[in-house]
């Protein structure tokens, strides 16, 4: 949607990577303030959240001039700020009433649905829909959602809690560490996604079609990996998840890193995707378990703020690495980085561990 909200306002290029800026920016003090109220109102927030981003969604397709796009994209990051935490607030909480595992599963849905989105549009503008259109079809799935999560069991799950609370000081410090990981696990992601097309086009010289399909392997490998994870007795269990991200993302990044031919690098990133899956759902529920059910939504608002400074870092860690030996270099770096992953299993026992005290 970016290219058809860049012809209705007539914003350049620079102009609009600035104003793309007011989503982050935006969302990270709406994580902060989030927590704080899934904890009182519990899932009647994620609710809001979802109400709101539908609201904004075709008011941003309708767009015509710089103010009026800036202010709908502060909103816009805003509200989907609010979403990220009461969303894992509320998986992390159902994950934990049920007894059963399926943070992994749920976390594999978001990879899907952003090739699904991506090819839906890609779709509308073939077929000429305006922008507002386009993005009118998310309102309905996103009010859906919203009306769904307030009319089912599924609001149950993220129940406001019987009182007010804190975390002790050992426990945010466990919160500090986990956030640092997601942090981590989030920079590789968004890096991959970035520069993984152009690592296959301008240094493997292969077609543009086939560069293409790079960040689509990777998000798809991403959800396997999720799914797969789900599977398993330790679907949650924070250091052996841990272990296991590292070594085998660490190993993809090196093959893409150095690849001899656009299908070696191909499938490089594809076992990134594999590897690296299951750290960040891994991590919330571990910070689920580290903290008193009451501060909940606190504990994943910090870790969720904290990690989402990895996708500021991601691109810009590779770009600067790049300048000096190219894109092999940059991923190698990537690896290095990976495999900082092993450091928290050094540290964590206990519940936030997934282990007995």
């Amino acid at each position: 949607m970016i290219p058809e909200v860049k012809r209705t306002t007539g914003v350049d290029d620079e102009s609009l990577g600035f104003l793309l800026l007011a989503v982050p920016l935006c969302a990270l003090p709406a994580m902060i303030l989030s927590g704080r109220a899934y904890d009182r109102r519990g899932g009647a927030v994620l609710s809001g959240g979802l109400i709101a981003m539908g609201g904004l969604a075709p008011v941003l397709g309708g767009a015509g001039d710089v103010l009026f796009l800036a202010a709908c994209l502060a909103m816009l990051g805003a509200a989907s700020g609010v979403v990220d935490v009461a969303l894992n607030s509320a998986t992390v909480a159902a994950n934990a009433r049920s007894g059963r595992n399926f943070v992994q599963s749920a976390q594999a849905m978001f990879p899907v649905a952003g090739v699904v989105a991506s090819v839906v549009v890609a779709a509308g503008r073939e077929l000429g829909a305006p922008p507002w259109a386009l993005l009118g079809t998310a309102t309905l799935f996103l009010v859906a959602a919203a009306v769904s999560l307030a009319t089912t069991g599924a609001a149950a799950a993220s129940a406001p809690r019987p009182k007010e609370g804190s975390a002790p000081v050992g426990q945010r410090q466990v919160l500090v560490l986990l956030g640092v990981t997601v942090a981590l696990a989030l920079l590789v992601e968004n890096a991959v996604q970035q520069w993984s097309s152009n690592r296959m086009e301008f240094e493997l010289d292969a077609a543009p079609g086939l560069a293409s399909l790079a960040p689509g392997v990777f998000a798809l490998c991403m959800s396997a990996g999720r799914l797969y994870a789900q599977r398993t007795a330790d679907a949650t269990a924070l250091v052996p998840t841990l272990r296991t991200c590292a070594l085998v993302t660490g190993c993809g990044l090196l093959i893409a890193a150095w690849a001899p031919s656009p299908l070696v690098a191909l499938a490089g990133f594809a076992l990134t995707g594999l590897g690296l899956a299951p750290a960040a759902p891994a991590l919330f529920a571990s910070a689920d378990r580290a903290v008193p059910e009451n501060v909940r939504g606190r504990a994943i608002s910090m870790v969720s703020t904290i990690g989402y400074s990895g996708y500021f870092l991601g691109p810009v860690a590779v770009g600067l690495s790049s300048s000096i030996g190219g894109l092999s270099a940059g991923f190698t770096v990537l690896a290095v980085i990976a495999l900082l992953l092993l450091v928290p299993t050094l540290w964590l026992r206990g519940p936030a561990a997934g282990t007995a005290p």
